[in-house]
C-alpha cells in the first residue's frame, strides 16, 4: 500500500469535507435535509468504525450523533485521527474484520484505511446530489482540483 498516496487522499478528504461543511452551513435547507444529515451521521459513524478497527479496537464503542453540530465536530475528529493512522500506523500489518460478505475476514490495515476515504467520497457525492436536487451549488471537491490548487 502506498502510503504517500494514503496521506494525499486522507489530506484531500479533510479538504473536501470541509468545503461541503462550509456549503450546508450557508443554507438552511441544506442543514435542515434529512437524508444529507443522515448520511454525515453514516460517514462519520463508519469512519471511525473502521478506524478502530484498524487499529485493532473493538468498533463496540462508536457514539451516535443527532445534531449536526455533533456531526460536524466529530467528523472533523475522524478525519484528523484518519490522517494521523495514515502516517502512523503500518498499513500492511492484517485486521480481523468481524464481517463480509462471505462472514468474518482479514485485510491490511491500509486497505481499511483506504475504504474510509473511498466510503467518504461515494457518500460526498451523494450530497452533493442531494444539494442540486435541493437547488443548491455543491463544492467541486475533485482530488485533481484539491491537487491542482496546491493541495491546501
Amino acid at each position: 500500500m502506498d502510503a504517500e498516496i494514503l496521506k494525499d487522499l486522507a489530506r484531500h478528504q479533510m479538504w473536501a469535507d470541509a468545503e461541503h461543511w462550509k456549503a450546508l452551513r450557508a443554507n438552511e435547507a441544506l442543514m435542515g435535509d434529512e437524508q444529507i444529515r443522515t448520511r454525515l451521521k453514516h460517514m462519520t459513524m463508519t469512519s471511525e468504525m473502521l478506524q478502530k478497527l484498524a487499529h485493532g479496537e473493538a468498533p463496540a464503542t462508536i457514539k451516535d450523533r443527532d445534531s449536526m453540530e455533533e456531526i460536524e465536530t466529530a467528523m472533523l475528529k475522524a478525519n484528523e485521527s484518519l490522517a494521523q493512522a495514515v502516517a502512523t500506523l503500518d498499513l500492511d500489518r492484517i485486521c480481523h474484520l468481524p464481517r463480509g460478505p462471505k462472514g468474518p475476514f482479514e485485510a491490511p490495515t491500509g486497505v481499511l484505511l483506504l475504504q474510509v476515504m473511498m466510503h467518504g467520497q461515494h457518500h460526498r457525492a451523494q450530497n452533493a446530489s442531494r444539494m442540486h436536487e435541493l437547488g443548491a451549488k455543491p463544492p467541486m471537491t475533485d482530488f485533481v482540483l484539491w491537487y491542482a490548487l496546491g493541495k491546501p
